[in-house]
């Protein structure tokens, strides 16, 4: 198959470090709908109850992890086919909407360069190795690492940081936009989340996480030498064996006597002479009783065929007297009438009386009676001499079985005469048999026994060398991780960039001052937002919580695109005026969240998608946004069309 369309290398990027995830087109199969959409700001709006939760919840399906629960009018939807740049090229993704981590997801690379061969691949959505989102993580050029489950145990369990984990900073959810900041409250959620921000901000170096997974493997390969020399060490200790050179002195001894009674006389070399005669006897008897029984085979079969020629020659006698006989009756018999039809025959119908007047042919000239009468006295005298022949044969086959009868006779004495002195010498040789072979199986299991000591010595001085090679590599790849840990790192600016960033944007979204004045903070532990001091938590409203979390949001993916940070460029913002009362102060928080994200989408363009749902878009706003509604939802056209 071409190489071309095998499963990718995870590796590194195929195209460069751009980290923009574009979606240009949405198509819900099974669910006859097409959602075109564009680079800046997309807004979906619609009633309550219309699709546009699902809308969202689709969005991050097409990009992570289907999740559960999802609305019984999805179950029409077969897969997401979508039309997506990710990195620096543009992709025909088919995504079946399933949970299952094996469904297989179809990639088309879509691409016109003369003589380029479009890359296509399919993968399994999810999974450690190739799969589905290890790819959108490599084209995205975003880390593909694994972290420790528990901080404060690095080189313990690993998991890997997924496409679901980096898509948490991209999807706001509208049930968890005046609550949540990325699903903090989850604690799974929430150790994935600040996972996130370390690699994203630089706080956690990703080849760090590949030289603490590497130092990882390297330590229990060190500790199961180390369990593995241990149990050595105590089988050793019960044996008595102190050193390689006792052990190799006891097996050459045991060799030694092996041997030894390896080349001891054989039982047949002690047996009486006289058992040899008897044997000697025995075996020219039983060649003689063969030579016997097959010449008692060929009489058998003279005989048989010299009585099938006797028989032969009296039927051949007896056809001869017929045709003498048959001679004599039929010498006057002449035809009157035809044998066929009965019609008269005259004897005078042909002039030629030397042809027969009944067929008119010349007659054929018979035998003579004299003749015949000649060749039975051939056949007589040939079967007089068979006869004799055969009696001759019979009178030899009768001498032939007595001589065999004779012989199979004597067989039986020498045979039984053989057993008994054979017989009555392992008897009187048992016991000292017995020792020996006892004394043979004893002395083969204790040099098995010896061997496996040997092996076992050996094999515990090649495990002393291998945990001295890994203990080595062990210390490099420790001086190597505090190496990267002691280089300068831009963590700490990227950070107070953020800071700095959200405190515009709120600025700009002028919410409620708070104690002296407005600030804003991440905390370097939990890196959640701190407003005047204050935690997301402990905020006054929900109105004021979706603000932040607006803010905050935004903040992360203009930051990272200026400081080339690896998070997707793709935020989705759902609920943003759910929580905006009636009166004129709030809706002008509403009016200035659009300002923004105007503002953003046109000062970043296609380096950041924005997709905002909402119920509606302020009146302010009807005209200048309308060719930024990529989908309106009502009623009477909800997402999903029965």
């Amino acid at each position: 198959m071409n190489s071309r369309h095998d499963p990718p290398d995870v590796s590194v990027p195929l195209h460069g470090a751009s980290h923009k995830v574009l979606i240009r087109r949405l198509e819900l199969v099974g669910g006859d709908r097409i959602v075109d959409m564009h680079p800046g700001l997309n807004i979906v709006i619609g009633d309550i109850t219309t699709g546009k939760t699902t809308f969202v919840r689709l969005l991050r399906s097409l990009m992570a992890t289907v999740p559960n629960g999802l609305p019984e009018e999805t179950e029409r939807i077969d897969a997401l086919r979508a039309v997506v740049e990710i990195g620096n090229r543009e992709w025909v993704i088919n995504r079946p909407l399933t949970t299952t981590r094996s469904a297989p997801v179809d990639l088309s690379e879509l691409a016109d360069e003369p003589g380029y061969d479009p890359l296509f691949f399919r993968l399994p959505a999810s999974g450690t190795q190739a799969s589905y989102g290890n790819f959108l993580l490599r084209e995205a050029a975003i880390p593909v690492v694994s972290v420790p489950q528990a901080r404060a145990k690095p080189t313990e369990g690993l998991t890997p940081v997924s496409i679901s984990d980096w898509m948490g900073y991209c999807v706001v959810t509208g049930d968890e936009i005046d609550t949540q900041v990325f699903g903090h409250a989850h604690p799974f959620r929430n150790q994935k989340r600040r996972w996130v921000f370390e690699l994203a901000y630089g706080l956690y170096d990703p080849e760090v996480a590949k030289l603490i997974a590497k130092l990882k493997g390297v330590t229990n390969r060190i500790n199961g030498l180390e369990r593995e020399s241990e149990v050595i060490e105590k089988f050793l200790a019960d044996t008595p064996f102190g050193s390689r050179e006792a052990l190799a002195q006891q097996i050459s001894q045991v060799e030694s006597e092996i041997e030894g009674m390896s080349n001891a006389p054989q039982i047949r070399d002690e047996l009486p002479n006289d058992v040899g005669e008897l044997r000697e006897q025995l075996l020219a008897v039983r060649a003689s009783n063969r030579d016997l029984a097959d010449e008692i085979k060929r009489t058998e079969g003279q005989l048989h065929d010299l009585r099938d020629l006797n028989g032969q020659l009296k039927s051949q006698f007896a056809r001869l007297t017929r045709a003498v006989i048959s001679d004599e009756w039929l010498v006057d018999f002449d035809f009157v009438v035809c044998p066929r039809c009965g019609s008269d025959v005259d004897a005078t119908r042909h002039d030629d009386p030397s042809k027969c007047y009944l067929c008119l042919q010349d007659p054929h000239p018979t035998p003579s009676r004299d003749a015949y009468l000649i060749e039975q006295d051939r056949i007589l005298a040939q079967v007089q001499e068979t006869e004799s022949v055969i009696s001759l044969r019979a009178k030899t086959l009768d001498v032939l079985n007595s001589n065999l009868h004779e012989n199979r006779r004597k067989e039986d004495e020498l045979s039984a005469e053989l057993n008994n002195r054979t017989n009555s010498f392992v008897s009187d040789r048992a016991a000292s048999l017995e020792d020996a072979a006892a004394r043979r199986a004893y002395l083969r299991s204790q040099y098995a026994r010896l061997q496996e000591y040997s092996d076992l010595l050996e094999r515990f001085g090649d495990t002393g060398a291998a945990k001295q090679l890994l203990e080595e590599e062990k210390a490099d790849i420790e001086s190597e991780i505090e190496r990267r840990e002691l280089e300068a790192s831009p963590a700490e600016e990227n950070i107070e960039a953020l800071e700095v960033r959200m405190l515009e944007y709120l600025t700009r979204l002028r919410i409620p001052s708070i104690g002296q004045g407005t600030s804003v903070s991440i905390d370097r532990k939990t890196y959640m937002p701190k407003i005047s001091g204050r935690g997301f938590d402990a905020l006054s409203s929900q109105g004021l919580k979706t603000l932040v979390n607006i803010a905050h949001a935004l903040a992360h993916h203009t930051v990272a695109i200026d400081r080339g940070l690896p998070l997707p460029g793709l935020l989705i913002l759902d609920g943003i005026s759910a929580n905006s009362g009636e009166g004129d102060f709030d809706q002008e928080r509403v009016r200035d969240v659009y300002r923004l994200l105007v503002s953003e989408s046109e000062k970043y363009q296609d380096a950041l998608q924005l997709v905002a749902v909402d119920n509606s878009i302020p009146s302010e706003f009807s005209e200048s946004l309308l060719e930024k509604v990529v989908l309106h939802l009502t009623q009477e056209d909800k997402l999903v069309r029965f």
